[in-house]
């Protein structure tokens, strides 16, 4: 066996792999989890952004994107348990003190998106839905969020 391909294999894997290493900094896995759910929200957000105000022609996939944003958050489960304020975070203490009214948005936030869904065929309707949702969005962020420094 040839040690040198051997040698440039396992250092390209470990190049490969500091991205993914350098991103599991934090530890605590309902902040994680939930940080992952987050993320694939803004993506399916971000691809509604582009259909519904920035003219991509994809009308036919604003069902799918407001059905991955209910899936999302149909697996959020219980990711705020007491504690779970401890880490890389952007959650406020606010959550923990308040958990009926965060439950509340989350509530508002999902009929937004089902909402969303329901009005998906017709370009006008979905643009207005997709505000309501944003605004949901928003309302949370706004009461339960850290603000960016």
């Amino acid at each position: 066996m040839k040690l040198r391909p051997l040698i440039l294999s396992l250092c390209a894997s470990s190049m490969l792999m500091a991205p993914v290493a350098l991103q599991a900094a934090e530890t605590n896995p309902n902040i994680v989890h939930r940080q992952g759910i987050f993320k694939t929200v803004g993506g399916h957000m971000t691809a509604l952004k582009s259909i519904l105000v920035l003219g991509f022609d994809a009308q036919k996939d604003v069902s799918y994107h407001a059905q991955g944003i209910l899936d999302a958050f149909a697996h959020m489960g219980n990711s705020f348990p007491p504690g779970s304020d401890k880490g890389e975070t952007k959650a406020r203490k606010e959550i923990w003190e308040d958990m009926d009214t965060f439950k509340q948005r989350g509530k508002d936030l999902r009929m937004a998106a089902q909402a969303l869904k329901d009005a998906s065929a017709d370009k006008a309707a979905s643009l207005d839905a997709f505000k309501k949702m944003g605004k949901a969005c928003k309302a949370c962020h706004d009461d339960f969020r850290k603000k960016k420094k």
